[in-house]
């Protein structure tokens, strides 16, 4: 007799390999993905009912000593199988105090789950979003670049896997004033000319990296079919620029500005004001008729380093809303305050959260080094 063990995300493959029936592969693949969730500011009532409704199905649902009292804090920890949240969420239909409403949440983040391996099947340009600084005092320095060499840079990527470039003329690192329009256009516009003069938008897409609604309106009527706006489209005229180009969007989650960003980190509930902020932003781009969204929790924007570590760790919480997330870690301050390394020697640092990122959820990158990007994640999706 032989025995090995085996990595439960392979379960489903090894399943497939043996042989097993169709039917039964489908079954017994959602006993072996295991779901863990953090339940609050549920009644005690409730928190009981769950309990007892998780350990039916066969789940488990841990909650704190004096729950049964009515005592402590009201939250609870759930743990389940696929199949087992599939039936809990069935049993839940007919609960009152607030599980019904638990259950519509549940449910979206089953849906979710049932469609994370997507990214099995993109091709590794689609993931790569090489970034292309038109800026003195962008925070990497090697990242900066004047005219010239943001042109040989785009023809140098062009010749790479890498499906989206990322162009931007204002810096956004922390304590970064925000610049006009006028300005970011006149950096930005003999690149931006130049792509459409050479139609470089058929060989790769472009995205906008502005706040400005009149330099997304410039760049996107030039060839460039996303933006990519720090904001958070907090200007709605940029809603309107998307909708006037049909522009696939960024909605990247922020506080303030880059010059107040870091005094602006304060969350009760880090998770469900993202949660919040992404809603209120999905319905808007709804009203105006665009379907084409990216999520982006926006690392290192009002945020800490444990903030930021912990948004990777749990990132696939945000997958219930069913859009593709991007991460854009690249080198970020984060990254030296656990490493202890300057900017310059923050690439392996970089590729392990990016790594992270996507065993987490991430479908696009954004990063200053592609070329060690492209490779980490060809043997990542070589090991899915």
């Amino acid at each position: 007799m032989k025995i090995q063990k085996i990595n439960t995300r392979s379960i489903t493959e090894a399943i497939q390999h043996i042989g097993a029936d169709l039917v039964g592969q489908k079954i017994m693949s959602k006993k072996s993905q295991i779901l863990g969730f953090e339940i609050r500011d549920l009644s005690f009532e409730a928190l009981n009912i769950l309990k007892q409704e998780s350990l039916s199905v066969g789940g488990d649902c841990a909650t704190p000593r004096g729950c049964i009292k009515h005592q402590g804090q009201r939250r609870a920890i759930l743990i389940l199988t696929h199949a087992q949240l599939e039936r809990l969420i069935h049993k839940l239909a007919y609960q009152p105090f607030g599980l019904k409403e638990l259950r519509l949440k549940l449910k979206e983040h089953l849906n979710a789950h049932a469609t994370q391996d997507s990214t099995r099947q993109d091709l590794v340009s689609s993931m790569v979003m090489a970034i292309v600084n038109v800026t003195p005092d962008s925070f990497y320095a090697s990242s900066r670049q004047d005219t010239q060499g943001a042109k040989d840079r785009i023809h140098a990527l062009l010749q790479k896997e890498v499906g989206i470039i990322d162009i931007g003329g204002v810096s956004s690192r922390p304590g970064s004033e925000l610049l006009d329009s006028h300005i970011e256009i006149m950096r930005l516009k003999p690149i931006i000319e130049h792509i459409h003069t050479h139609k470089l938008y058929e060989q790769a897409q472009f995205s906008i990296d502005t706040h400005n609604p009149q330099t997304a309106d410039y760049a996107l009527s030039k060839g460039f079919t996303i933006i990519n706006d720090i904001s958070g489209f907090a200007d709605e005229q940029m809603f309107k620029v998307a909708q006037k180009h049909q522009a696939q969007v960024i909605l990247m989650h922020s506080k303030g500005t880059p010059k107040t960003m870091q005094n602006l980190t304060q969350y009760d509930d880090i998770f469900a004001e993202i949660d919040s902020f992404f809603a209120e932003k999905i319905e808007k781009c709804k009203t105006f008729g665009i379907e084409k969204i990216i999520l982006d929790i926006g690392f290192g924007f009002a945020k800490t380093t444990q903030q930021n570590l912990t948004l990777i760790k749990h990132l696939s919480h945000f997958l219930h809303f069913g859009f593709p997330l991007l991460v854009g870690a690249s080198r970020k301050n984060t990254i030296g305050e656990v490493t202890g390394r300057d900017t310059q020697d923050r690439l392996a640092g970089s590729l392990a959260l990016h790594l992270c990122a996507l065993q987490n959820g991430a479908s696009i990158l954004r990063m200053h080094d592609e070329d060690s990007h492209i490779d980490m994640i060809k043997m990542y999706k070589a090991l899915l």
